[in-house]
């Protein structure tokens, strides 16, 4: 009876998708829906490490053989698949709450990663969030720790949402960076590299040059002055109030 029309139809998997892949959902949240709401069972036991997305396919194609086209045609059309701000946000205070694990983060967050993959996947629509998931977390130049996770959420929940300003804060959300940000800066400001020498720190540390960077004018503003760095390090930081 494989092929009977089941009561859920495959519009309800492809909103679960939706929402893990936007990040509004944990697995966790997924895995209850699943196993709770609607009483369903995934093939493997729900400790097998399997990446939801193909969980979630696998799923719904033994309810219904239709329904894995369905849903990933829906995918491939779709402009709201991509992780969100508010997806990073819920999937933080998840870990920070002892309801989601770091690797199930990391597993969400890195999903589309490999070019192997063609998932159908927007592109990101902010950049922090694009750091965030592409590089900040397969990539931390230091382990992270629940100080990091911690910084990063008040980070993601400013209420100034300036993509390019929590981009850099969340760079320096590691001691070396910010020394790093002191000795090219201060160089900098002091007189000592042009703008196009502080290019080459710039675009490799945040992506940016010296006409996207968003402290530049700060930086005018305090040129042969560096008493004045520490404060917009904890600002850039979000260490304390924006600069």
């Amino acid at each position: 009876m494989k092929n009977k029309m089941p009561p859920v139809t495959s519009v309800y998997f492809i909103s679960l998708l939706k929402a893990y892949l936007r990040g509004t959902k944990t697995k966790q949240e997924v895995l209850q829906d699943l196993y709770g709401e609607i009483n369903l069972q995934p093939v493997d036991p729900e400790d097998s490490g399997e990446d939801v997305t193909r969980l979630l396919l696998r799923t719904a194609a033994n309810m219904h053989e239709d329904y894995y086209q369905e849903i990933v045609g829906a995918l491939t059309q779709a402009k709201d698949s991509a992780p969100t701000r508010e997806g990073v946000i819920h999937q933080l205070e998840a870990l920070l709450a002892g309801h989601t694990t770091q690797a199930e983060l990391l597993q969400w967050a890195t999903w589309h990663n490999d070019p192997g993959e063609d998932n159908g996947t927007s592109y990101f629509d902010d950049l922090a969030v694009d750091y965030f998931c592409t590089q900040l977390l397969p990539n931390p130049s230091e382990p992270l720790t629940t100080a990091h996770f911690t910084q990063a959420l008040k980070i993601f929940k400013n209420p100034f949402r300036d993509q390019l300003k929590d981009k850099v804060a969340l760079v320096l959300l590691f001691e070396k960076e910010k020394q790093r940000f002191l000795f090219y800066v201060g160089d900098y400001i002091q007189g000592h590299t042009a703008p196009e020498q502080l290019d080459v720190y710039l675009l490799n540390k945040f992506g940016m040059d010296h006409y996207s960077f968003p402290y530049m004018s700060s930086l005018a503003d305090m040129m042969y002055d560096p008493s004045k760095l520490p404060a917009l390090l904890n600002a850039a930081a979000q260490s304390s109030s924006r600069q």
